[in-house]
């Protein structure tokens, strides 16, 4: 055999016995307990469920032994209930002793940390076995009439023994902030724990979802928590109402178009729905055929076809339940073009934007769908001094358009708005004019008016360091005024006294 080739034996031979013991003084100090997998959607083991656990030791001349929660060695007894079975694990140069936990069917008492050991190691484990809560003679459905208190029940059974709590849009309730409106109690009976919410002079608003939540939680581990909970809707019977109020409603017409008129209460059971037309003191009925309802049932619905006839007339909508009757009369006007705006003042104004005020006479408002506002700066327009702009001139005025329900804010009783022109330049001073816009089209252009945007004030944040540091300059100033005064008063000294030994 040549000599490079026993060198390369050799080699080999060395670090494979190097790696040897590396791996085997790794070993020693290793051991790995298998994941616990719980099963999709579940973050527990169910009550009577077989499971397994294997921990793997590190040296094969160690014990492996697994504790439960009580701090007690799990016993190698394989007819109890929970025992644990050696076996030996194939590793590198030697077998690594392994202990399997066995639970044979898993209990409630089996939550908790179970630990793992190994000579000086040792490694923990969380097992949560819960006895899922389920909800019994629980009613998902409870209607009672407006004014009247009720008591919602929900029961549930499980282990650990569910605690249950109510909520009702995504809120926890609790009797003690609120307990005019509810009593919150529990008791227990032979179905399990019972929660009792009494919900007391119910109003419209009290109907709804509420939610009761069956909350499961180990006395042994604080992480094995599980919540389920079950929907119990409260319906509160009333009379219907219309949301907007039932005062009579005017509707706006364009002429020679059809028209839908549309009627929508609230109320409880679904009320039902009939239309009229008023002919003087008679009311005429429209068909139940001629009434259409819109996909989930809560509008009623009648078309009626555009002409000069309709200018004028009153058509009557009533809705009715079990529980009464209400009537709404809509009155057609014809939808005209908006008339202009009689006066426009500034009510506000900022560094960037003008609040506008405008104002309608009479009931020319109510036809008013939004407006259109033109702009123009008055440096703009030259040095000349004029009292309004051309119509030339508003051609480079700038403009926008605001909706009705982007408006500030209405006054229809004064026939007025307020409007925020947005968007400025600071501290200028702008023509103003406004016009109206319907359907039907738009109102000729109010008169111009001048306003100016105010000048921005900044504050401007003065940090502690800046503070400082004039305190400092401030120091530094008195120290220096201090030593010139103290001089001074030393050469007034000095000279004194040399003229006093002169004289």
């Amino acid at each position: 055999m040549k000599r490079g080739q026993l060198f390369i034996i050799i080699y080999f031979a060395f670090h494979n016995e190097v790696t040897g013991l590396k791996a085997a003084h790794k070993e020693v100090h290793t051991i790995s307990v298998e994941p616990l997998d719980y099963g999709a959607d579940k973050g527990y083991l169910p009550v009577g469920t077989r499971k397994t656990i294997s921990c793997k030791g590190g040296d094969k001349n160690q014990k492996v032994e697994w504790i439960d929660p009580y701090g007690n060695v799990v016993q190698r007894v394989s007819t109890n209930r929970v025992f644990v079975q050696e076996h030996f694990v194939p590793s590198y140069r030697a077998r690594i002793p392994a202990a399997v936990l066995v639970l044979t069917r898993a209990a409630v008492e089996d939550s908790g940390i179970w630990e793992c050991r190994a000579g000086n190691k040792k490694q923990e484990i969380s097992i949560c076995v819960l006895d899922a809560a389920e909800f019994v003679d629980t009613p998902t459905d409870v209607t009672v009439d407006l004014g009247r208190s009720i008591t919602l029940t929900c029961q549930s059974r499980g282990g650990p023994e569910p605690r249950l709590q109510w909520s009702r849009n995504g809120e926890i309730i609790t009797d003690d902030v609120n307990s005019s409106k509810y009593a919150i109690s529990t008791k227990y009976n032979s179905q399990g724990f019972e929660g009792l919410l009494t919900v007391m002079s119910l109003e419209r608003e009290d109907a709804g979802v509420y939610i009761c939540e069956a909350v499961q939680e180990s006395p042994h581990d604080s992480e094995c928590t599980v919540t389920k909970s079950i929907n119990i809707t409260l319906n509160v019977n009333y009379a219907p109402f219309f949301p907007d109020g039932n005062e009579t409603a005017i509707v706006f017409v364009k002429e020679n178009e059809r028209m839908d008129l549309s009627c929508s209460a609230d109320g409880f059971p679904a009320p039902t729905y009939r239309w009229f037309k008023e002919i003087g003191d008679v009311l005429s009925e429209f068909p139940q055929s001629d009434i259409k309802s819109d996909e989930d049932g809560t509008k009623a619905i009648v078309t009626l076809k555009g002409g000069e006839a309709l200018f004028g007339q009153r058509f009557r909508c009533r809705a009715t339940n079990q529980y009464g009757s209400i009537d709404k009369v809509y009155a057609l006007q014809k939808l005209e073009r908006p008339v202009k705006p009689s006066e426009l003042n500034i009510n506000n104004s900022s560094f960037d934007s003008l609040q506008i005020n405008a104002i309608w006479e009479d009931e020319a408002f109510y036809q008013v769908a939004g407006v259109e506002i033109q702009y123009l700066e008055l440096r703009s327009l030259g040095k000349k001094k004029i009292s309004s702009p051309r119509e030339s001139d508003w051609r480079k005025a700038d403009e926008v358009e605001i909706a009705s329900e982007d408006f500030d804010s209405t006054e229809s009783s004064l026939g007025g708005a307020f409007i925020t022109l947005p968007n400025l330049e600071e501290d200028t001073e702008y023509w103003i004019r406004l016009r109206a816009t319907n359907e039907a089209g738009k109102s000729s252009w109010s008169e111009a008016i001048l306003a100016s945007t105010n000048i921005k004030i900044d504050i401007e944040e003065v940090s502690q360091e800046s503070l400082n540091e004039d305190r400092i300059n401030h120091d530094s100033e008195a120290r220096v005024y201090g030593l010139l005064f103290a001089g001074g008063v030393l050469v007034i000294a000095f000279g004194s006294m040399f003229v006093i030994r002169v004289v």
